[in-house]
């Protein structure tokens, strides 16, 4: 048994206890109790002295299998080095509080075994809720990332590549639905797949009790994803008001916008591809007001940082913390309820994460100061808990 003395908790991110402080107590991995503070007693007791403790954050759309390198030089490393380096990442995410992560694209499917290994305790590190490689149509751009994309050409073709992915263990079908930045030749905002090709994957996937992600920058890919009941929407960038409409409407689609890839290749624009920066400047400014719109509209919206596609990204959730809260206008509180609440709804893990309650699984994050308050105190952490664990990376 391990007890959480005397902690912080946030009312909006804890459920069945109405108080501002309160022991934690937790035995086989499960929060059992949440007692009045000061109250609960045991051998092994952590006196958090009044520091806030919140439910692991959920990192809702990363690629551990990329480290934001240039993209010809990682196509040369094996699968070896590349499997190991995404243990380093993911451990790397973990070590800042992010107890699970959805990894949706990597090279030959690597992370579907390192999921495994976490899942079966072999290694250290957070849940990991995997696609494996994306599933896209012929498209321009497709070879800059070497075997990341299973290529598909039709509903049957579809059909067969979701039921591939299912076949291999992904917790997740991701489909390349418009144009990408990255993408050499590739239009952001244009559709890529047909509708006819998009159902029938969705069709496959809910067969196999699978949700789908689909990358879609553009509006009429948007509307389509909504139509056809895709889970989430990556990116979700360039959005007018029916898109916000039909995304208030819908009950089973959401967004997953990713701010920081947008604003990190405008601010490293001389290191990069041209194309990264020519593009994000395109879309900059839509996307900030697409956000702020859905804000405006009370959409249920998820939280990813796309880390992975740029530089120092691992465990840097901080910088797209910091962009919804300095460039959008959330408050650092509505910032963590969509990182942990939010992220654990939509990602339909709610029943385990996301909120601090009895009987869920002990996945914690302690931080000295109070992050709900002040977005940089998620700087200085106090302690991360896994499955009731204490990590030390």
């Amino acid at each position: 048994m391990l007890i959480l003395r005397n902690s912080r908790l946030i009312p909006e991110l804890t459920e069945g206890f109405c108080n501002n402080y309160g022991d934690i107590i937790i035995e086989n991995g499960i929060i059992q109790e949440i007692k009045p503070a000061k109250t609960a007693s045991g051998n092994s007791v952590i006196d958090m002295d009044g520091k806030t403790v919140i439910p692991g954050l959920i990192e809702g759309h990363l690629h551990l299998d990329l480290s934001g390198m240039d993209t010809f030089e990682e196509n040369t490393l094996t699968d070896a080095y590349r499997t190991m380096r995404a243990l380093h990442l993911a451990q790397n995410n973990l070590s800042k509080g992010y107890t699970t992560v959805r990894d949706l694209g990597d090279r030959n499917n690597i992370v579907l075994g390192l999921a495994q290994a976490i899942d079966e305790d072999l290694v250290c590190g957070p849940d990991i809720l995997a696609s494996g490689r994306i599933i896209s149509p012929t498209e321009a751009g497709n070879d800059f990332f070497g075997n990341m994309y299973y290529e598909a050409d039709s509903p049957d073709e579809y059909t067969k590549a979701v039921r591939r992915q299912y076949q291999l263990g992904a917790k997740w079908i991701k489909i390349m639905g418009t144009g990408a930045v990255m993408n050499p030749g590739a239009v952001p905002g244009q559709p890529i797949i047909y509708e006819k090709e998009l159902k029938a994957a969705c069709q496959a996937a809910k067969y196999v009790n699978l949700p789908v992600a689909v990358h879609c920058h553009g509006t009429e890919g948007i509307k389509m994803c909504i139509r056809n009941g895709v889970r989430t929407v990556e990116h979700s960038t360039i959005m007018d008001d029916e898109c916000i409409r039909m995304y208030k409407n819908s009950t089973d689609t959401f967004m997953m916008p990713t701010l920081s890839p947008t604003f990190s290749f405008l601010e490293n624009a001389d290191t990069l591809p041209k194309h990264y920066a020519e593009k994000s400047k395109q879309l900059v400014t839509i996307l900030k007001e697409g956000i702020i719109a859905a804000k405006e509209a009370g959409l249920k919206i998820g939280w990813g940082t796309d880390a992975g596609v740029y530089k120092g990204s691992h465990g840097n959730g901080l910088y797209e913390f910091r962009i919804r809260v300095n460039q959008i206008g959330f408050t650092p509180l509505e910032t963590l309820i969509q990182a942990t609440k939010n992220n654990a709804e939509i990602l339909n893990i709610s029943d385990t994460v996301g909120t601090i309650a009895v009987g869920k699984r002990a996945n914690l994050v302690a931080y000295h100061n109070e992050p709900d308050k002040d977005i940089e105190a998620l700087n200085d952490i106090a302690l991360v808990i896994k499955k009731g664990k204490i990590i030390h990376l």
